[in-house]
């Protein structure tokens, strides 16, 4: 593999990643679906809770996410940062990033909570996609 393909890769995979979380706050579904993959999967992780998921499959993941925009009614705003590669190969990728999740709400700003994902992206087609998602969150909402 290439450094300009490795370079591409990574640009391609933060895309997918930002397509997620710009997806979720504009409440466009099909952006924040699409950058699964159709058998992906989403789990989400609270030390002493039972944590939400694993939900399978891009149609369930969906589903799900849109039955808890459902229940919020403040502007939510997932800034995903400190990106940290893995692994990377030309099919398959391992990246960690932070979450640092924000609301406004009545001209309110708070922090909702922060966490760590933990996706594992493949290729399918020339394009990217998250294959697993793990959220491991630092706190309760």
């Amino acid at each position: 593999m290439s450094e300009l393909a490795r370079v591409h890769d990574r640009l391609m995979i933060i895309e997918t990643l930002n397509r997620y979380a710009w997806g979720y706050d504009t409440r466009d579904l099909e952006l924040m679906g699409g950058s699964f993959a159709a058998d992906g999967s989403f789990h989400i992780v609270l030390e002493g809770s039972d944590g939400w998921g694993p939900y399978a499959g891009r149609e369930a993941i969906v589903a799900w996410l849109a039955q808890v925009m459902s229940q919020q009614h403040d502007q939510r705003r997932h800034c995903v940062t400190n990106i940290m590669f893995r692994e990377l190969d030309a099919e398959r990728a391992m990246v960690d990033s932070y979450l640092c999740l924000t609301a406004v709400e009545g001209g309110t700003l708070r922090v909702v909570c922060t966490g760590t994902y933990h996706d594992e992206m493949r290729k399918h087609g020339g394009k990217w996609y998250i294959q697993r998602k793990l959220l491991r969150l630092d706190n309760a909402f």
